[in-house]
């Protein structure tokens, strides 16, 4: 079988440009549309619920923070019932004896711890209002209002 050459077709390509280059826009406000995708890249996850496995852990560790800062207020409470009976214990001992010098030991290890709790107390309630300022600074970032009107059409 031989084949007709009229089933192959030719192409010409010609190319045109010489001279100069077709001109091209200036970039319109390309360092605001570049910030603009930023943000939105940074915001809109929050918007949509794709967080959801970090809220999990935000709230498994606020469950651990409240769970920490109740022991430490138990065990200052305790270390202060301590330092307060070793102190009532002190009164009545002979000075320089062994039993009072141990007494005093106590009492100086409760002082310490109680001040060590309260020292974590202070941290932990620091923190809190640190994560208190950083929630409703995202909060006034990802409210409605704020996103641009192309963003609130879509939804």
């Amino acid at each position: 079988m031989h084949k007709d050459n009229n089933d192959k077709r030719k192409f010409v390509f010609y190319n045109s440009a010489a001279g100069a280059p077709m001109p091209s826009q200036a970039p319109s406000n390309s360092l605001k549309n570049w910030i603009l995708g930023i943000v939105l890249t940074i915001v809109l996850p929050f918007v949509t619920n794709k967080w959801g496995p970090l809220l999990k852990i935000k709230n498994e560790v606020d469950t651990a923070v409240e769970t920490i800062e109740q022991i430490t207020e138990v065990v200052e409470k305790a270390a202060e019932v301590v330092d307060k009976v070793a102190e009532n214990i002190a009164d009545h001992l002979p000075e320089g004896g062994k039993f009072r010098k141990t007494i005093d030991f106590i009492e100086n290890v409760a002082e310490k711890t109680a001040k060590d709790a309260q020292l974590v107390e202070d941290i932990i309630d620091k923190i809190q209002e640190v994560e208190d300022d950083v929630e409703s600074i995202v909060e006034s970032l990802v409210k409605p209002t704020s996103l641009p009107k192309k963003l609130k059409d879509e939804k």
